[in-house]
């Protein structure tokens, strides 16, 4: 049975199909070989042929991807190369575009129009589901092996469009985190660095969890996300937790790693007084140090914090998380954006049609003045549970009632702390 660690798909066309499968040789432009080095020796590969959009497999990588292992192969067109063996019978199936965003392949169009993946190489959630379309030969021919820490990555089809607000951050992380993956071409010209670290700090609930999310889905990237809790356990367990967790970075295509509460897991050392924490700061710091190492790796860190003065310095350095980014409360037009946001998630009936008028809208976003994304999101749930125990619609009134009766969940004397803690460590945003 072959074991896997990762599912790739590579182009053909009409025209270049049958040498594809004579010679059991996938091919692709010599640029793009930078991304088909995450493909190692066993693992599984699909030919799409973008003609027919239909997808062909399945095939064992039999070499690691490199430039002219068969020079006059498509006269030379196709530099980077793989050679693959079918596994079973070669299957083919149709629709392969609709599969393949069914499933949540990030996909873009070819200058001709075909839509395609946009990266060639996924992990071993996505692989599953791709491969689950061939029942009768990944049932009895392939095996996908264990994996750290299941519950921790999830695959994210959240993008930037689905973040209200916050222009600066999310223009910055584009240019710096996703363009560079997107654009390997042009990447690679400039030496960029594909992988990097990030701090996003400000009050609570104002979407740092959901920026981070957002980032994986634009790069179609796994998204990893360590909690505090991973701390618990034996003596040596969370170090070894920890190390394996980051070993395993190095085996998926694309990966974003969220460190929620991150002043929990980061902690000041000056202020530890936990011999657990003692042992697990050195562990991270080493691992982001080995990390930063791959330049050319697209695993993104980025650490969320309603208390950036408890992250040790330490983490703030260069080759960790050596961006920071201020994430703050909506203004008016993004409260605005908010309210109709959970307002539309109710049916039509449930809500006062006078309440979707933009001047009753304008007249709530101004009494919300100082409130978070989820202070408002918790507003709106308020009135719909009295209009549900009334059997009637959210109304204005409503809403503005609840408004008196939930006080904002920061105040301006933490406004103050995070703005001087973000001119001391060059906030960029």
């Amino acid at each position: 049975m072959v074991e896997f660690e990762k599912c790739f798909i590579m182009l053909c066309t009409n025209a270049t199909e049958d040498e594809c499968l004579r010679r059991n040789l996938f091919g692709d432009l010599d640029w793009r070989l930078q991304y088909l080095r995450e493909i190692k020796t066993g693992d599984i590969g699909l030919l799409l042929n973008v003609s027919k959009d239909e997808v062909i497999g399945i095939f064992r990588a039999r070499s690691e991807p490199q430039l002219n292992i068969v020079p006059d192969a498509w006269g030379g067109k196709f530099p980077a190369q793989v050679r693959v063996e079918p596994i079973g019978k070669i299957q083919r199936i149709r629709g392969a575009a609709f599969i393949f965003e069914k499933i949540g392949i990030k996909m873009t169009k070819l200058p001709k129009g075909a839509p395609v993946p946009r990266f060639p190489v996924h992990g071993r959630d996505i692989a599953e589901k791709i491969l689950a379309h061939f029942q009768e030969t990944i049932s009895t021919r392939i095996k996908s092996p264990p994996q750290i820490e299941p519950k921790l990555i999830i695959h994210t089809k959240l993008t930037f469009d689905d973040v209200i607000g916050h222009p600066n951050v999310k223009s910055f992380i584009k240019k710096r985190m996703v363009d560079p993956v997107v654009d390997l071409e042009t990447a690679q010209k400039y030496y960029l660095r594909l992988g990097g670290g990030l701090l996003l700090y400000g009050p609570p609930g104002t979407g740092k969890t959901l920026i981070a999310q957002a980032t994986a889905g634009e790069i179609d990237a796994q998204f990893i996300e360590l909690s505090p809790s991973i701390i618990r356990g034996y003596p040596g367990d969370p170090e070894k937790k920890i190390e394996e967790i980051f070993q395993n970075l190095l085996l998926t295509p694309r990966a974003v790693v969220f460190l929620d509460e991150a002043e929990a897991l980061l902690a000041s050392r000056d202020s530890q007084t936990s011999t657990v924490m003692q042992r697990i700061t050195p562990v991270l710091l080493s691992q982001f140090a080995k990390l930063s190492r791959h330049r050319f790796k697209p695993i993104l860190i980025i650490a969320a914090t309603n208390m950036p003065w408890g992250i040790d310095n330490a983490f703030l350095r260069p080759g960790r998380l050596d961006k920071v980014l201020y994430v703050g409360l909506p203004n008016l037009d993004e409260r605005i954006d908010l309210l109709r946001v959970f307002l539309r998630k109710r049916m039509n009936a449930c809500v006062d049609p006078n309440l979707n008028e933009d001047k009753n809208l304008h007249q709530l976003a101004s009494k919300l003045e100082g409130y978070s994304g989820a202070d408002i999101e918790q507003i709106i749930d308020d009135a719909a549970l009295e209009a549900f125990n009334q059997r009637g619609c959210i109304t204005c009134k409503m809403i503005e009632e609840k408004i008196k009766s939930c006080p904002r969940s920061v105040d301006e004397e933490q406004l103050k702390k995070y703005k001087e803690w973000g001119k001391k460590y060059g906030n960029i945003a």
